[in-house]
């Protein structure tokens, strides 16, 4: 069924490579070993940097000194010629003719399932909300990335809030920095000396701090966890102005923001999970746990919650396992469940992903075109048999 194409030059021979089914095997081959030896590094870094490094990432890399260099295909490329590979091998190199129809809409399925894999590898944003009951939330945290955020203190809710990413906060470890200006700050903010895990702790005499020490304060860095959420990120900031420095230190975890005086305004300046908006607030009016007989150990867990439109309109809502809510392309997920100072605090997973419901297409696509591929063959076979049974002298 396959051919090659033939008098399209250099063209025609990256053509017939792409879609080889020999590039396939190799692809397979390559995503069976990143599977086999991603999985296994979980014990040791992490589910987090595990996905990073081997699914995530376009390569893997090995440091040599001072430079990287890339020593095997990483899960994103991997899938993405694999992507390539199915489609330019099923409208390009198989002939399209009716026993072939089905063929071709297997690999335009499976094409299909591997693009959403990408689609949700470079644009979905994961994070979770975690509410007492009766407080209401607009957005939902990240579980490993960081931001900085500044805002006005004399107007903490009207005016506007500037935001660092973690894009241009994780790579200041060692002596990197970075300035950061905007016209609605009178000041200029350098950033330096990211540290993954750490603590804020006096400065004593049996440690040393990561960088300088700030009021008697230091940054006492930790070896970073395996769960990658358990870690709490500290850096340096100086708030420039004038020629005059502030020097301070931010921490994940502190409980309330650092704050300049600059021109006689109070500014606030705070490090946090990265924070993503919904399109709607969710408020936690009743939290059940559903214990097994005789122990305390949770049968089942779910929220009542009352989603706050844009418009102001409100919805009653109940999210349980298996039962998420769903808002276009956000889902939000019953994860987990504690106690805080006797109140109930539920936890929501939360996804962003354009390609949510892709998997689910993809899928019916395949099984369409196995139904046609299968379908076809049986009809075919049961009109030989009435054939051969109808056919002059054929034996009962």
């Amino acid at each position: 069924m396959a051919r090659k194409l033939q008098g399209y030059g250099p063209l025609g021979v990256l053509i017939n490579v792409l879609s080889s089914f020999w590039l396939a095997c190799a692809l397979l081959a390559c995503m069976m070993y990143l599977t086999f030896f991603g999985t296994y590094a979980q014990i040791d870094i992490g589910l987090f940097e595990a996905t990073k490094v081997y699914f995530t990432s376009w390569f893997l890399w090995r440091d040599l000194g001072a430079f990287s260099l890339p020593y095997f295909p990483g899960g994103k490329l991997c899938m993405a010629l694999l992507a390539l590979n199915m489609f330019i091998g099923g409208f390009l190199r198989l002939r399209i003719t009716k026993r072939t129809i089905g063929v071709v809409i297997v690999h335009m399925g499976i094409a299909f399932m591997l693009v959403a894999g990408l689609v949700k590898l470079h644009w979905s944003e994961e994070g979770k909300i975690g509410l007492m009951e009766g407080e209401t939330s607009a957005y939902f945290d990240s579980f490993q990335l960081w931001e900085v955020a500044i805002w006005d203190m004399d107007q903490p809710f009207t005016g506007t809030e500037l935001v660092i990413p973690d894009e241009h906060i994780s790579d200041l470890t060692g002596d990197e920095r970075r300035t950061f200006t905007h016209p609605d700050l009178p000041f200029e903010i350098e950033l330096s000396g990211f540290v993954k895990n750490c603590s804020m702790q006096p400065k004593g005499p049996n440690w040393q701090a990561a960088g300088p020490v700030v009021d008697g304060w230091g940054i006492f860095e930790l070896e970073p966890m395996v769960e990658s959420e358990r870690n709490v990120g500290g850096l340096h900031i100086n708030v420039i102005a004038e020629g005059e420095v502030q020097k301070g230190l931010l921490w994940g975890r502190q409980f309330a923001p650092w704050t300049v005086e600059v021109g006689g305004k109070r500014w606030a300046i705070d490090m946090r999970n990265e924070r993503y908006l919904m399109p709607f607030s969710i408020q936690l009016d009743d939290f059940i746990k559903d214990d097994h007989p005789g122990m305390s150990m949770a049968r089942a867990f779910k929220s009542h919650v009352t989603k706050i439109n844009g418009d102001g309109s409100q919805e009653k809502v109940l999210i349980q396992m298996n039962e998420p809510l769903r808002e276009g392309d956000l889902v939000l997920f019953q994860s987990s469940f504690n106690q805080f100072n006797g109140r109930e605090y539920s936890v929501f997973s939360v996804v962003r992903n354009v390609s949510d419901k892709w998997p689910e297409y993809a899928l019916w696509v395949t099984t369409f075109g196995m139904l046609w591929v299968f379908g076809t063959r049986l009809v075919l076979f049961v009109r030989r048999q009435s054939k051969r049974t109808s056919a002059p002298g054929a034996s009962s």
